[in-house]
């Protein structure tokens, strides 16, 4: 699976999620910049389908799979999905802490650095070059790369994007299966065991891309400013909003996942006929 499929929820770990649970749908819109988020997914998106259709049926797809690809990841349909599960896991959370963090200069300016970093790296080379910044800096003993690696261990933010990684994984193999693309049994213990093997390399890439995703979007920040980000991400209430960008991002991704799934298999029982 692409990297794009997975959570990688520290693209928001500072964003202005919380308003939402307050002011409602439409103050989230706008606060969250939930439209923007939601627009680098749907390109996310369209990028994998991409290589889907070069995969498994090269030349095949065209305008047709291209709009089933853009459908299935429309913000106006995400949106919801992501609204339920993570207002559903927040409820309860002391949000004066949050409201305060988000309203200071500060995580305006992270909210801007993250998003701006992940639609920059949807450009191949623009990842491939933060990859390498990346790799000179450890090489280095870059201070300011291990802060990042200080974040990525204290605020866990690998685990669970390689647990949702593997979800999202299952729930497209479980897709496939159910819409019979595959011209032999697969059993839900063959589904689980091969999602199980790709363990190793969904955790190898994922730690690959989210330290060069943090190391190049937190490089306009003062090494007291990125002190002042782990700060409060490993507080209590940052870990309560890590916890619920999980759960509301493993919805998206495993509803958007299963969904091209089913288009896929779809295809191929077409071409078989």
């Amino acid at each position: 699976m692409n990297l794009g499929r997975t959570l990688l929820v520290a693209l928001c770990l500072i964003s202005g999620l919380v308003f939402g649970a307050r002011a409602g749908v439409s103050d989230l819109t706008t606060q969250l910049r939930i439209d923007t988020l939601l627009g680098i997914l749907r390109d996310e998106g369209q990028a994998y389908g991409a290589d889907l259709e070069a995969e498994l049926f090269p030349d095949e797809g065209g305008a047709l799979w291209q709009a089933e690809v853009a459908r299935i990841h429309a913000p106006e349909r995400l949106r919801p999905i992501f609204e339920a599960d993570f207002l559903d896991a927040l409820d309860g959370t002391d949000t004066a802490p949050l409201e305060s963090f988000y309203r200071s200069d500060l995580g305006q300016r992270v909210i801007t650095l993250e998003l701006s970093a992940r639609e920059a790296m949807l450009s191949p080379e623009i990842e491939n070059a933060a990859i390498e910044a990346r790799d000179t800096a450890f090489d280095a003993h870059n201070p300011r790369l291990e802060a990042i690696y200080r974040l990525i261990d204290s605020a866990d933010l690998l685990e669970p994007n390689v647990v949702g990684g593997m979800n999202t994984n299952l729930a497209f193999y479980r897709a496939m299966v159910t819409g019979g693309a595959f011209p032999y049994e697969v059993t839900e213990a063959d589904m689980l065991a091969d999602v199980a093997a790709q363990e190793p390399e969904i955790r190898a890439e994922m730690d690959s891309w989210l330290s060069a995703y943090l190391f190049l979007a937190y490089t306009p920040l003062s090494d007291s400013e990125v002190e002042e980000v782990i700060a409060f991400s490993t507080s209590e209430p940052g870990r309560a909003l890590t916890k619920a960008l999980f759960a509301g991002f493993d919805a998206v991704f495993t509803d958007t996942s299963r969904a091209l799934g089913t288009a896929v298999a779809r295809r191929i029982r077409s071409q078989e006929l």
